[in-house]
């Protein structure tokens, strides 16, 4: 294989090479398949090389091709020092280009670096700036390792990635060249700014051209309205409703939400008021439809209503505002002491309406009535409720039951009128004059 440099005199020098390659420096051999495990030091593997002052250059280009003579990367340094051996070269301020199937992918940059012959790899450090030309995502962090075998481009220590429509800031991110994702692994904050969603995790995986946002382990969600100027105080919010039975699992309090307010952000708005704060164990964000799907072990607190959400799957819609749950879950009126449960349901934020379905159920704290039937919405705003099929109405204080095929009323007055048929009964309870 040949390898060529230009000196800064401008002549164009050649150097052949064992077939493997000219330059590489040290790095992680670690598949595109598991992207989350860690990799090595790089420095660990670089062999100690003593420097032969001829081999010293300045203002290099270095072009490096595969056995197919491909381009791999084309890079320039002010400076480049071979070891003696040839195998290692020590780079100072680099930039340059990394290529994908002769085609360049990657714009970068280091303060410092290393190529190593043998394995093809380039080790990058200390201010270290990648450009994803096909998306323009740019990652910034502490030590980059390129690995073109293996198809995947690390970035550790410090890292940041900032695109128009989301910025993140992680330990470690894997560029997954082929398929042009972005995965983001220890202590992760990712800000979307359409919508205006926060999620914290520890492992997270953008998939930048299907414009999804993925995470399979448990995530803490909040929800920002963000304002032109900073507001007197952030706007406090609750932590997530915790479930005690068959709809929501209990979690630790203490670990279940943080704040993080403001969250860290590189955009020019300056501050932000929290709105809602969810939990669960996956999420999915579609940045097209604007639509968050939470699953497993649901928990979502709204500031306006003050309503508490649990399930265990749960569609966010946060253009429209619009919360869907085809499986069974509970909603929770912190301030009223009013809990619904059913099968399925959806909610409109806007207008504060809750319709539930199939096993519905209403429990009023204060006098422990219960509500059953088949279907019931709930209109926060004028506290009153419309509910059909096999209606009950029971409560223990003053003792009573009322069932009939329809009812609407007020919980919080205990009034109803149970329609059936021709037959209309009024019953008020406890009626304050």
């Amino acid at each position: 294989m040949t390898s060529v440099f230009f000196g800064s005199d401008g002549t164009r020098r050649v150097w052949r090479s064992r077939p493997l390659g000219l330059l590489l420096m040290v790095a992680v051999l670690v598949g595109a398949c598991t992207p989350t495990a860690q990799s090595p030091d790089p420095a660990e593997s670089i062999p100690s090389q003593e420097v032969d002052p001829s081999l010293l250059f300045e203002n290099v280009r270095l072009q490096q091709v595969d056995d197919d003579n491909n381009i791999l990367w084309i890079v320039h340094a002010e400076r480049v020092t071979y070891s003696s051996d040839r195998q290692v070269a020590q780079l100072e301020n680099v930039s340059g280009q990394l290529y994908r199937e002769g085609e360049p992918i990657y714009q970068v940059q280091g303060r410092s670096g290393t190529l190593e012959q043998e394995e093809r790899t380039i080790f990058l450090e200390d201010e270290v700036v990648v450009v994803d030309l096909r998306d323009q995502v740019v990652v910034r962090g502490d030590r980059l390792d390129w690995q073109p075998q293996g198809d995947r481009l690390d970035i550790h220590e410090n890292v940041t990635a900032t695109h128009e429509t989301a910025h993140l800031q992680a330990q470690q991110m894997v560029f997954l060249s082929d398929v042009q994702h972005l995965q983001a692994i220890g202590d992760v904050i990712a800000n979307i700014d359409e919508p205006s969603l926060q999620v914290m995790t520890e492992e997270l995986l953008w998939q930048i051209p299907e414009q999804l946002v993925l995470s399979e382990v448990a995530v803490q969600v909040a929800r920002y309205d963000w304002l032109e100027a900073p507001p007197e105080a952030i706007a406090p919010t609750p932590d997530p409703v915790q479930g005690d039975d068959e709809v929501a699992n209990e979690v630790d309090g203490d670990n279940a939400m943080q704040p993080q307010d403001p969250p860290p952000e590189p955009r020019d708005l300056q501050a932000v008021t929290v709105t809602d704060r969810a939990a669960a164990e996956r999420i999915e964000v579609n940045l097209e439809t604007q639509v968050a799907r939470l699953e497993e072990n649901v928990r979502l607190a709204l500031l306006e209503p003050a309503v508490d959400v649990a399930s265990h799957r749960l569609d966010w819609d946060l253009k429209e505002q619009l919360l869907t749950s085809d499986v069974p879950l509970r909603v929770t009126h912190r301030e009223k002491q009013v809990i619904l449960s059913g099968n399925r349901g959806w909610m409109s934020l806007p207008d504060e309406v809750f319709y539930l379905q199939d096993g519905v159920e209403v429990l009023g704290q204060e006098n422990q009535a219960q509500l059953t039937a088949n279907e019931l919405t709930w209109f926060i705003p004028s506290e009153t409720f419309e509910a059909e099929g096999n209606v009950a109405y029971r409560q223990v204080d003053p003792p009573l039951q009322l069932t009939g095929p329809r009812a609407d009323g007020k919980l919080e007055e205990q009034t109803f009128v149970v329609t059936g048929g021709d037959v209309v009964t009024e019953i008020l309870v406890n009626s304050r004059p």
